[in-house]
């Protein structure tokens, strides 16, 4: 994943409109992967010790609020047994992501998945850029969870072709993941998945 903090100067990043997410609570009978649960921690201040957040970068961990165990860990390379999750979620994580690693990412969230779970994701379109000079996409968002909301903005590096929800359903298909249901308000899209 890249890092979160190396932003490019306001002049060669493209701003998106602001962004809005309604993060509601779910269910999952046992320990929930979060994938990038770093930085703002939305999964864990939703989901608390029940969550065990991976992410590359120890900074953007050490900023995360307490509750979920935390682990430097690459997605792509999952070093958890299989089938030890009853979940798995992703906040805006996939467009952190090399594009070359995210079929990666989707097996190893398929293999530590116990049948059955879910993989909920939460992610923005993003397109192809056309002016060269711009390095980066940014968005400011507003994430409401059912006891607080969260202001923040998030910045990627443009992406090779576009990113959208049907990118995302032909990786999770390729894993072996079944769509069950999606939702899409502005540029954000969720996304959740069923390994059978």
């Amino acid at each position: 994943m890249s890092d979160h903090h190396n932003i490019p100067t306001e002049d060669k990043i493209l701003m998106l409109d602001p962004q809005y997410v309604n993060v509601k609570d779910f269910e999952a009978d046992g320990p929930i992967l979060d994938i990038g649960g770093g930085g703002e921690g939305v999964i864990g201040k939703l989901k608390g010790d029940q969550v065990v957040a991976i992410d590359t970068s120890l900074e953007e961990l050490k900023e995360a609020p307490p509750g979920p165990l935390k682990v430097v860990m690459d997605a792509a390379n999952l070093t958890f047994l299989d089938e030890s999750f009853a979940g798995a979620t992703a906040f805006f994580t996939f467009m952190f992501i090399d594009p070359q690693n995210q079929q990666q990412v989707f097996n190893e969230i398929f293999r530590v998945l116990k049948p059955g779970s879910k993989f909920r994701i939460w992610e923005i379109v993003l397109e192809p850029v056309e002016d060269k000079n711009k390095q980066a996409i940014a968005f400011p968002i507003m994430i409401k969870l059912p006891q607080e909301e969260i202001r923040t903005g998030y910045g990627a590096p443009p992406p090779p072709h576009k990113y959208d929800i049907r990118h995302y359903v032909s990786l999770a298909q390729n894993a072996g993941f079944r769509g069950d249901d999606y939702d899409k308000e502005g540029q954000v899209f969720y996304l959740e998945l069923s390994k059978p």
